[in-house]
């Protein structure tokens, strides 16, 4: 009984502090030791990163982004992930090397973004592309502790080149179209970086992918920047992610997104499981 009031009074005061939450769902981040980034494995390097604001409301100011997602790219090996998630992984790494004797350890030291005290499926994963097969390492919110991992072909768009230009981070783009999994979407890409490769698992035209949008702008991804230099590829520990299907995560997600008090075992006050159901628009609708 005493750990369902603590856990009640803890999403109390989250939810009416974030009354202005920008993300669809309401579910809270997980916590970085539970998904495998304690000891996380390098497996390649990457001379390029690409940086992409994902929902901004103000392309040059990353605290109004519900993320900053980076792509980086070697030896037939892509990556795409959030930069923001990697970078409070990072720090958290440095802090438990400083710090081994300590029995806890702070979840939250340098994220950043609006609405950080959130999950979304698009923010915490980690897309990997290797010749024709995408996996996803799908990390699952808060207070759930295994997460998934399955791979699909790749890409499974199907773009139609249009002859419109337009520049995005200084890059000459051309614009592409296509109907997949449900909704309708336009990429700007450019030939200037030879990579099939965009952010999430968007990919397939022949240059990088440095816009893309749903038609109802739902979801955007806008490129802020292109770096050289030596970074490294990183997976986390593959003890925290149970094998599936994307349509068994793909329906997990939808789930946590509008029934995730109920399926967190949250309690109201009068210590009645909340049932209330909240609505989510999806990105791949089928």
């Amino acid at each position: 009984m005493i750990k369902k009031l603590i856990f009640i009074i803890f999403f109390t005061a989250v939810f009416c502090g974030m009354s202005a939450q920008q993300k669809q769902g309401r579910v809270h981040r997980p916590l970085p030791a539970d998904y495998g980034m304690k000891e996380p494995t390098i497996i390649g390097k990457s001379r390029i990163r690409i940086k992409y604001a994902f929902q901004p409301k103000d392309i040059h100011d990353p605290e109004t982004w519900i993320d900053c997602g980076q792509l980086l790219a070697g030896n037939g090996l892509t990556l795409y992930t959030s930069y923001f998630v990697a970078q409070n992984d990072s720090a958290l790494r440095a802090w438990l090397k400083a710090n081994p004797n300590k029995s806890y350890y702070p979840n939250r030291l340098c994220l950043h973004g609006r609405d950080y005290s959130f999950w979304t499926e698009y923010q915490y994963g980690y897309f990997y592309v290797c010749e024709n097969e995408l996996t996803e390492w799908a990390i699952m919110p808060f207070p759930e502790t295994t997460h998934y991992r399955y791979s699909e072909s790749w890409p499974s768009m199907k773009w139609q080149l249009e002859d419109e230009q337009q520049k995005v981070c200084g890059y000459q783009c051309q614009k592409a179209s296509c109907h997949w999994r449900g909704r309708d979407f336009v990429a700007w890409f450019t030939s200037q970086i030879p990579l099939k490769s965009g952010p999430w698992k968007f990919g397939g035209l022949p240059g990088l992918i440095m816009k893309v949008y749903d038609s109802g702008h739902v979801y955007t991804w806008e490129a802020v920047s292109v770096e050289n230099g030596s970074f490294l590829i990183y997976q986390p520990n593959e003890h925290f992610y149970k094998k599936s299907t994307r349509e068994k995560v793909w329906k997990m997600q939808n789930e946590w997104n509008r029934r995730h008090n109920e399926l967190a075992g949250v309690l109201d006050l009068n210590f009645h499981p909340k049932t209330k159901r909240y609505p989510y628009d999806q990105l791949e609708l089928e």
